[in-house]
């Protein structure tokens, strides 16, 4: 629909105050009555003949009388003129009329859809344009509104704002990394129109109709009653977009080991299919391998990329991405991972003398006959480390450990909420009171009493009920894979439940074996018996040392990818800020844009995530950490609605003509000629004429 498509109507002459035309009028035959009755009447004198003196009076005569009516009419204008300007008028169509036909004094909302689909080839700036030629079609006495579009609607200009305003706001607006959805900018536009009594309620959605947009409107979301809608649709033809969807990331790669895959899953979104398309893998900034993909019309095909084993054990960034595509934005998605030698792991060891031996025995027996498979690093220590000995950890290990300090466990739930590995096994040394004091937050469940006798050995508890599809047991789920119904449990502590946990296993009385919590961006399990042979003959089976093994590594490796990946617009919590409380906090954008916070307590919220990309964090005395911000690739089918389909969906109830003009009458006339009048000031004109012909009858009268 074009936006110069509007008939302008012939505006009509009117007055505000219209009962000052009569006042004038009746004033103005005042000076003609004084006139008619001051007139002077002829004598007749009888003089000899004198011809020229006869001459020169009857010229002296028809001066006078001619600068009489001048004056006259000078006074008779002054009056008639000051009556006009009194009455306040202007140049409109008459409103009940007109509001009858066409609606009267137009009242616009504008709405330009700013999400990233409009970054597809030149169709932002097209929409741009479009919106102006809106803004052109208006006359100086409608009212005009201007509103941006994406996931949410901005009001950028209010209803009756200066065109200027609004034009200057449409040449400066700029297209966001954000989703489109419609509804939200349909209901502020039409709360706006609603409520009004006088002219027409119209809005012009400018943008590309794309059916993600109106994936949330239903039937019952129509328009007030007078509103209509306009669609001014800027889509592209025949749009061709290709997209990365989804990125299957390994979350460690380990220095020593064999490459590993990385899966990059593309979508074509055009009507054609596309062979030998270009997919390009970069990993810090250097580009490590390019694939190349066929792709069927509205189809998926997954590029595949070779991980070489890195170099340095730090956090890596990186992207997948396809070049030259008409829609940049979603052929770019971003990813972390991380490179290590080996998982690090910290035991603190609550029994390290015990008289049937080391807590920790058996553990690292079994750690060190499975590095084979995946090298692990152990340090133990009797206390928990402090804060920069701690961050170095994949897993901490608190084995039959008494209790925390406060601030201990203050340092230990950080490190969890940074994304850190906590185990916590049971024994004769815990001490349940100081767990509910300190690590009540953090712990899976509520250590309530000890179950059993680890000395006579005569009763026993099983593992009888084992969830095979978390990952610790799925490599235990086909038979002959090892059994835990055979390791004997002689004693373990009874937990309570917290909230948010899940149990993993039970024994066979119905209380938890293993349990787990997720923390921030961490994760606890709890093993309510001993890691050692003290309360159960689990270390001398043979499921003993790969069940250790899949704990440290689902903690350590597994986890990273649960973490969630990060959307434009969201609202991210970031842990493990204990040590900068009241020290500030700067996160630097892909644009390398900064922002500082200051963390009340170990977390902060950041929430400036408008563009896609890697954005890293910096801390006072810590190495800088990274997140990932990617487009929501929902946005990446660019099909748009039909219109006619659209506005008989959206239009609700006609307005009554017999109550428009209804309406259109008394103070609502009167209201609308005054917003009229405020851009029309001719009685000012008027007033100015009075004054000049003021000046110009004295100046006569005093030559008479």
């Amino acid at each position: 629909m074009s936006s110069n498509a509007l008939r302008k109507t012939k505006k009509m002459p009117g007055f505000l105050t219209p009962l000052f035309v009569a006042a004038g009028a009746i004033g103005a035959a005042l000076p003609l009555i004084i006139h008619l009755l001051n007139r002077e009447r002829a004598r007749r004198l009888v003089f000899s003949t004198l011809r020229f003196i006869q001459m020169s009076h009857q010229t002296n005569v028809q001066r006078h009388k001619l600068k009489q009516m001048l004056l006259l009419l000078m006074r008779i204008l002054i009056v008639l003129l000051l009556g006009f300007a009194f009455a306040r008028p202007y140049f409109a169509e008459d409103p009940v009329a007109n509001t009858q036909q066409t609606g009267g004094k137009r009242n616009v909302v504008i709405v330009l859809d700013t999400s990233y689909s409009m970054q597809y080839a030149d169709t932002f700036a097209t929409a741009k344009k479009e919106a102006l030629n809106i803004l052109d079609s208006l006359d100086t006495a409608d009212a005009a509104c201007f509103i941006l579009s994406s996931d949410k609607a901005r009001v950028v200009a209010s209803l009756g704002s200066e065109f200027s305003h609004i034009r200057t706001a449409i040449n400066g607006a700029e297209v966001t990394n954000e989703t489109t959805d419609y509804l939200d900018a349909l209901q502020t536009a039409d709360e706006i129109l609603q409520p009004l009594l006088i002219g027409q309620k119209q809005i012009y959605l400018v943008g590309d109709m794309q059916k993600k947009g109106w994936e949330s409107v239903i039937e019952t979301d129509k328009l007030s009653p007078g509103v209509t809608i306009a669609f001014v649709d800027v889509r592209a033809e025949n749009p061709r977009n290709l997209a990365i969807t989804g990125l299957s990331v390994p979350p460690v790669v380990l220095t020593e080991q064999k490459a590993a895959q990385l899966i990059a899953r593309i979508h074509n979104f055009g009507d054609e299919p596309l062979e030998n398309v270009p997919v390009n893998l970069v990993i810090d900034r250097r580009t490590l391998g390019t694939a190349q993909v066929d792709i069927e019309p509205d189809d998926i095909a997954d590029a595949v990329f070779k991980v070489p084993p890195l170099l340095t054990e730090a956090t890596h960034t990186g992207w997948v991405e396809i070049p030259d595509d008409e829609l940049a934005v979603d052929s770019k998605r971003y990813f972390m991972l991380q490179s290590l030698k080996a998982i690090k792991v910290h035991c603190v060891n609550g029994e390290p003398d015990a008289q049937n031996g080391d807590e920790l025995f058996f553990l690292k027996r079994a750690i060190e006959v499975g590095n084979a498979a995946v090298p692990i690093d152990v340090k133990v220590s009797t206390k928990l480390p402090d804060v920069a000995e701690l961050t170095k950890a994949d897993v901490v290990i608190l084995a039959n450990v008494q209790g925390l300090t406060l601030t201990e466990a203050q340092r230990l739930e950080s490190y969890v909420s940074a994304g850190g590995g906590l185990i916590v096994t049971a024994g004769d040394r815990v001490d349940s009171t100081a767990y509910k004091q300190t690590l009540a937050d953090l712990m899976p469940c509520t250590f309530v009493q000890i179950v059993g006798d680890a000395i006579a050995r005569e009763q026993f508890r099983v593992i009888a009920a084992v969830n095979y599809e978390h990952p610790i047991f799925a490599p235990f789920k086909e038979p002959n894979h090892g059994d835990f119904g055979k390791a004997r449990v002689y004693r373990y502590f009874q937990g309570m439940v917290t909230g948010d946990t899940t149990v993993i296993a039970t024994y066979d009385d119905g209380n938890p074996a293993l349990l787990e919590k997720a923390h921030g961006t961490g994760r606890v399990l709890c093993w309510t018996s001993t890691i050692d042979r003290e309360w159960n003959d689990l270390p001398i089976r043979a499921v003993y040392l790969p069940f250790l093994h899949e704990c440290i590594r689902y903690l350590a490796l597994v986890q990273a990818e649960d973490v969630p990946e990060h959307r434009v617009g969201d609202s991210i919590p970031l842990h493990g800020f204990e040590e900068q409380i009241g020290t500030e906090v700067a996160i630097f954008d892909p644009g390398q844009a900064e922002t500082r916070l200051l963390p009340e307590e170990d977390v902060v919220i950041y929430e400036t995530t408008h563009l896609p990309g890697i954005y890293s964090v910096h801390a006072s005395g810590t190495e800088p950490r990274y997140f990932i911000v990617n487009v929501d690739a929902t946005e990446s089918d660019l099909g748009s609605r039909d219109i006619e389909e659209l506005t008989s969906m959206l239009v609700g109830t006609p307005t009554d003509t017999d109550g428009a003009s209804g309406a259109a009458a008394g103070e609502l006339v009167a209201q609308y000629h005054k917003d009229v009048e405020k851009n029309q000031n001719v009685w000012t004109y008027l007033l100015f004429a009075v004054l000049a012909l003021a000046i110009i009858e004295m100046f006569f009268a005093n030559r008479l």
